[in-house]
């Protein structure tokens, strides 16, 4: 079995995950609002909620909250269409390339949303307790410096490629 047909083959799979994961992040985000209303204890984050933070500012933290999963669509997709190049044998192009660059900016942009928006929702959600007791706070976490480190490196490899296709496609003209 030759190299490219394996790379073919497990790109298949890949792509089949990736779809799957495309399907059951927003299935398990609509399943989640559908079981009850939004309330303090409803909102998925990791500080204490003011009791009395109104339901328009649960609706807005809820927002700010969907931008992780949005980005992490988008990135999916990215993996999608790069598996589906391989699986039909696109391995060295620029397309590939690209791809692999949007992949590791799609990363880049999880580390800094979710450093971003952490602070806002804290701030949204205790801002309806009594002075004093309202609450900020801005850290980096293993994760958040885990998918820098990650789209850093993967867009590195996207360039890379695109110096490795550009080399590819004059070896192909000469010949």
């Amino acid at each position: 079995m030759s190299e490219l047909h394996r790379v073919s083959k497990l790109a298949r799979i890949l792509e089949w995950l990736t779809v799957t994961g495309m399907v059951l992040l927003p299935l398990a985000i609509i399943i989640a609002v559908a079981a009850g209303p939004l309330t303090p204890q409803t909102i998925n984050v990791d500080f204490a909620v003011s009791p009395d933070a109104t339901a328009t500012q649960i609706l807005i933290a809820f927002g700010l909250g969907m931008i992780n999963p949005l980005i992490l669509l988008l990135t999916l997709n990215e993996m999608r269409k790069l598996f589906g190049a391989y699986r039909t044998g696109e391995i060295l192009t620029d397309h590939c390339a690209r791809l692999i660059q949007r992949i590791g900016q799609g990363f880049v942009a999880l580390a800094i949303a979710t450093f971003l928006l952490r602070p806002i929702q804290m701030v949204l959600l205790t801002m309806a307790n009594p002075p004093g007791e309202r609450s900020v706070a801005i850290g980096l976490n293993s994760e958040m410096i885990f998918f820098a480190l990650s789209g850093g490196l993967i867009i590195v490899i996207g360039w890379a490629m695109r110096e490795a296709s550009n080399v590819a496609s004059e070896n192909r003209s000469f010949v």
